[in-house]
């Protein structure tokens, strides 16, 4: 499960408080932090390359390079590999995916530049009239990034971003330059690049409801005292007391916010669907509607760092079928026999091999393997027969081979998997066609 980039706990997915309440007119506000979604789906990308900014505008377009590199970098989330490494692949032949996960492709396409002067005047303490120049350099930026599949080329996104800056001094010197000026502007708009990425916690503010019945006027201020005094559990069992009593929609949205403060987000939905069904009242219902979406975006954000990347969940449905057919002793060698994709084959591997261990299943080491195959000078390449395979496996101490290969490329891979018991040499499982086996 991936981690957060930033927030609360994985298993609540809660709104925390953040800094209570603030006063804005007369409503007071509860600050709360909540998690959400990134904006590109990026839930099978661990390893991702930077690749240079394009655009004829090559300083801004460097430094929106190095930008981007240092963001992701600071996500904490992936692993960032040189792009170096993408062109040395792309030049030999190689499979991208044996790299990378995805490319991280951004455009300069435009920057905007524009410096104009303008005279004034003032009178100065002796009445002369005083001439001066006004100098401003405005500057924008537009430019967009996208992430590229390793596996099949497909893109996610693209993200546009513009933005506008600009100086004004009687020094015409001492503007900054129009290519600073352009680098502000891509600090600026890539300071967010995380909220693309990997969830994020963003900062919201729900606005306490004042109550128009004149007589509640009190104990509504009591309550509210409680929420400015932080004792948020005293001020909602004091708001839910109001609207039992004199059924004051004010009251229960109040009660909502407080029990959403504390984590409680369905139970205040829950609330909410109460009072709107025994009141009617458009508040309650647009009250509720928000509580709904943000259980909606709080389970998103449960599905989203929960996902599994295609090997993983490959190689989790491998290991249930493998475990179904092992012997209760089992010793097993788990060989990569594919022709391709020989990275991608290991990762299964290597997955596999950890997953077992700690269920407890003894796993023979390569070390053993190649030990035997250099005594017996054999080269596991090519048709290798499960006579031969029996035969190693025995001389190693194995008692069963799980035999590892993947077909087809890009979208339409498929992980190959076969069980061998080396007394019988028979096979005693073999993965079918099914889309569970799609890589």
């Amino acid at each position: 499960m991936r981690e957060r980039c930033k927030g609360a706990s994985v298993l609540q997915l809660v709104c925390v408080i953040l800094a209570g309440f603030a006063l804005a007119g007369c409503a007071t506000k509860i600050t709360l932090e909540v998690q959400r979604t990134p904006t590109l789906d990026t839930r099978d990308i661990k390893r991702i390359a930077v690749m240079p900014f394009g655009g004829s505008y090559s300083g801004a377009a460097q430094h929106a390079t190095n930008v981007a590199t240092n963001n992701i970098q600071a996500t904490n989330q992936f692993t960032l590999v040189s792009y170096n490494r993408v062109n040395d692949a792309r030049r030999s032949g190689e499979s991208l995916e044996n790299y990378v996960d995805a490319l991280f492709v951004g455009q300069i396409t435009n920057i905007g530049e524009k410096t104009s002067s303008q005279q004034g005047s003032y009178k100065d303490k002796d009445g002369n009239i005083r001439t001066y120049i006004t100098y401003t350099r405005e500057v924008s930026v537009n430019f967009t990034y996208h992430l590229e599949r390793a596996r099949d080329g497909s893109m996610i996104g693209p993200i546009m971003k513009s933005g506008y800056d600009s100086r004004s001094s009687q020094d015409s010197s001492s503007l900054p330059s129009a290519a600073a000026l352009a680098n502000s502007i891509i600090d600026a708009q890539l300071r967010y690049l995380y909220r693309d990425l990997v969830t994020h916690t963003v900062t919201v503010q729900r606005s306490m409801e004042k109550e128009p019945d004149k007589n509640l006027k009190e104990p509504m201020k009591t309550a509210l005292a409680q929420v400015k005094a932080g004792s948020y559990i005293a001020a909602n069992k004091a708001y839910i007391a109001i609207w039992e009593s004199h059924k004051s929609v004010a009251a229960a949205v109040n009660a909502s916010i407080l029990y959403e403060a504390m984590g409680e987000t369905q139970t205040a939905a829950n609330f909410m669907q109460q009072v709107l069904e025994e009141t009617g009242n458009p508040t309650a219902r647009n009250v509720l509607a928000r509580l709904n979406n943000e259980l909606a975006q709080q389970a998103g954000v449960e599905q989203f760092d929960g996902a599994q990347s295609p090997v993983e969940r490959v190689t989790n449905h491998a290991i249930s079928e493998v475990q179904k057919v092992l012997p209760s002793n089992a010793k097993l060698w788990i060989h990569n026999n594919s022709a391709s994709n020989q990275n991608l084959a290991n990762d299964v591997i290597d997955n596999m091999i950890s997953t077992f261990i700690k269920n407890g299943v003894a796993v023979v080491e390569r070390q053993m393997i190649d030990m035997v195959l250099k005594e017996q000078n054999f080269q596991l390449s090519g048709n290798v027969s499960d006579r031969d395979f029996v035969s190693i496996g025995n001389l190693a101490g194995a008692n069963t081979i799980v035999i590892i290969g993947i077909t087809g490329s890009g979208t339409v891979r498929r992980l190959q998997l076969r069980v061998l018991d080396i007394k019988t040499g028979t096979v005693n499982m073999q993965s079918g066609t099914g889309d569970e086996w799609n890589l």
